[in-house]
């Protein structure tokens, strides 16, 4: 029979692994409806930027940001519930959003002719959790780890 306590546990990991992903899969089925990108029609063999609202396109990736990776530590801590994982989550989170951010952003509006091609890819790490996504797997392996390491030293 399980305690109240494990119980509430189990109901508290479901309930932030299932927003979690819903979260993600609603950004993602409606990204196109709610956020503003400023590239709509615009094809990847096109070569100069078109017009578009730079300030609206820099907030709505801001917020886009916010949300993937709010969802994605909400995965993490319903799967974990260690405070040493999402502290190491939120560290990311923080260089993701001080340094990786404002580097796609600033490149995007001031030299996209001249960095297109690299912010392909810094655009898959600022609009997709990919970063955050591949924090799981790395947890995963480091609870195995810790148990492997307290099974030796017994």
């Amino acid at each position: 029979m399980q305690s109240k306590g494990n119980t509430k546990s189990q109901f508290i990991k479901i309930s932030c692994v299932g927003i979690g992903v819903l979260g993600l899969a609603t950004v993602y089925i409606f990204q196109r409806d709610i956020f503003y990108s400023g590239f709509s029609d615009f094809g990847a063999g096109t070569v100069k930027l078109p017009e578009f609202n730079a300030l609206k396109f820099a907030v709505h990736k801001l917020i886009r940001f916010l949300l993937n990776d709010g969802f994605s530590l909400l995965i993490i801590f319903g799967i974990f519930q260690r405070k040493d994982f999402m502290s190491f989550g939120f560290r990311l989170f923080q260089v993701e959003l001080l340094v990786i951010l404002p580097i796609y952003i600033l490149l995007t509006i001031f030299m996209y002719e001249q960095t297109r091609f690299f912010l392909q890819h810094i655009h898959r790490l600022v609009v997709n959790p990919v970063l955050m996504m591949l924090l799981i797997p790395a947890f995963f392996y480091q609870q195995h780890l810790e148990k492997n390491q307290s099974s030796s030293s017994s």
